[in-house]
């Protein structure tokens, strides 16, 4: 089977792929453990259209609209915002534009408009051309291979996304098939995946040796890299939780799947420390208020992008 201009096909593949898996999403705000401080307003400023829709709004409205997210933040309507309810903000509003962008993708790949979207579909979408490889097949060309094992997977989440063994995924499905780590029927599936990929001994745990896979660094250094070094980290200190120096299935799920806990907490206690003028570990409205750029450009406010959002700064919410 020819791809054509495969190599295209395969770096788009690979992009989606790296999107989605194995711990990668928070490298690229804070890549080796620090904070790159243009991230937040390269996020902020990238999508023109709501540049010009925050620089729309008037000092007034910007800052009516802050203090009703503001009251929306602060659960407990004490006056002050904890980690505990900047972080929990933060995860719903990660949760909340996921699922949206996830619809908005869902009509795109909809392309007969009859509320499901087909492996077919999802591939004319994907590639503008329906693919189809052997499962049992390897091809010669690394390349080619590559993509042939990336595409298999993408196939077989979409066949464990869809419940009913209908022709396609409906909306609800779909979204499991995008974010896995939002829907609990997906956990057992992504879990046995990981291990088929990583578990090379089969002993149904990933050692650090199989975590780190095919990283290749010089034998004949006498230090690792930084690289290796934060990889080894985390494997110690953030997924192997009992400390036996591999990880059992659901030790994995953290990393295979993500969530955004760890970033919106780290967030959080950034903003804290950023923002909190009397030191009490909270902030008010008066200390946000009085530096809002920060909090605007945080994902807290997700780069500001809730200001014109009326899911987050209406009363009815």
């Amino acid at each position: 089977m020819r791809l054509g201009p495969r190599t295209a096909a395969l770096g788009l593949l690979l992009l989606c792929a790296a999107a989605a898996g194995a711990g990668k999403a928070e490298e690229l705000h804070y890549p080796l453990g620090e904070r790159r401080s243009d991230y937040d307003r390269e996020a902020l400023l990238g999508v023109q259209e709501d540049v010009d829709e925050y620089v729309k709004l008037g000092h007034e409205e910007q800052q009516k609209r802050l203090q009703a997210i503001i009251k929306k933040i602060d659960l407990d309507s004490d006056g002050f915002l904890t980690e505990s309810e900047l972080s929990s903000w933060i995860q719903m509003s990660f949760k909340h534009y996921a699922m949206q962008e996830a619809k908005q993708q869902f009509v795109e790949y909809d392309k007969n408009s009859d509320d499901t979207v087909t492996w077919d579909e999802y591939n004319i979408q994907m590639y503008d051309r329906v693919i189809d490889f052997d499962e049992n097949t390897a091809l010669d060309d690394a390349e080619e291979e590559s993509f042939r094992k990336l595409h298999l997977k993408d196939k077989k989440r979409f066949e464990k996304a869809n419940q009913d063994s209908g022709p396609g995924l409906s909306l609800e499905e779909f979204i499991a098939f995008e974010h896995p780590e939002e829907v609990d029927y997906m956990t057992e599936f992504v879990i046995q995946e990981a291990l088929e990929e990583h578990d090379k001994n089969g002993d149904g745990f990933v050692s650090l040796e199989e975590f780190l896979g095919d990283y290749r660094w010089d034998p004949t250094a006498n230090e690792d890299p930084e690289w290796i070094l934060v990889e080894k980290d985390r494997f110690v200190n953030d997924y192997d939780k009992d400390n036996d120096g591999r990880l059992d299935p659901q030790e994995l799920l953290p990393w295979v799947v993500p969530n955004n806990q760890g970033i919106a907490q780290e967030e959080a206690l950034h903003l804290i420390d950023e923002m909190d003028l009397n030191g009490d570990k909270k902030l008010s409205e008066e200390e946000i208020l009085e530096n809002p750029d920060l909090f605007l450009t945080s994902e807290a406010t997700d780069y500001g992008r809730q200001l014109h959002d009326d899911y987050f700064y209406h009363d009815e919410l």
